[in-house]
């Protein structure tokens, strides 16, 4: 991860993106509430989710890498749990895939490791975007379709859900990005809510 961290911050430094994508850090907090009903009975967790990302775009050669800690605000709550994953790809001027795995470790979980795919396409057609992601943002949600106009984005999440984004420009390649999302999957639903500050070319 800390090599990953450098190759973004040198290829955040070579100038404006010529690329779909461009290479950039960011850090945040999220909370995930997650729920689900059986026999008749609902129980439910709020978690903390302290995150870690970075991209590195160099000549249209994509490497992406992120890491999540989910720790619930309840003492008698779910366990602990970690979250990383690492994707590499290939950004386009209109259009960026990157594809890797996810690794999900919790302790006392049998099996307390999960290995799962991830993918991202992004497109864009000028004034409109169009993101699909499947186990994106570290695995979170299931499946995604987003439409993005700008900086803002909302879109459906699979199987019944939604989700809605910002981005917001600060100065000296600072900004500020928002993320929320909910879903519902057979009898169990999640939400999420990130604030994150991103460091990048604009």
């Amino acid at each position: 991860m800390s090599l990953l961290l450098v190759a973004a911050l040198l290829g955040a430094t070579e100038g404006p993106p010529e690329r779909l994508l461009s290479s950039e850090v960011s850090a945040g907090v999220g909370v995930l509430g997650t729920g689900y009903t059986m026999n008749g009975a609902r129980w439910g967790d709020l978690l903390l989710t302290p995150t870690a990302s970075a991209r590195g775009v160099f000549g249209g050669f994509t490497v992406e890498g992120g890491a999540s800690v989910a720790s619930p605000l309840a003492l008698n709550g779910v366990s602990s749990s970690l979250d990383a994953e690492v994707r590499v790809g290939w950004s386009g001027r209109r259009w960026a895939l990157v594809g890797g795995v996810n690794v999900q470790w919790t302790p006392g979980a049998m099996p307390a490791a999960a290995l799962l795919p991830t993918l991202r396409l992004d497109l864009d057609f000028g004034v409109v975007g169009v993101v699909l992601g499947v186990l994106d943002h570290l695995a979170l949600m299931p499946a995604h379709l987003d439409v993005k106009l700008g900086r803002y984005s909302v879109g459906w999440v699979a199987p019944l859900g939604l989700l809605a984004g910002a981005d917001f420009v600060l100065l000296n390649g600072f900004g500020l990005r928002v993320l929320g999302f909910l879903f519902k999957l057979g009898n169990a639903e999640s939400a999420m809510l990130t604030l994150s500050g991103t460091w990048g070319p604009r």
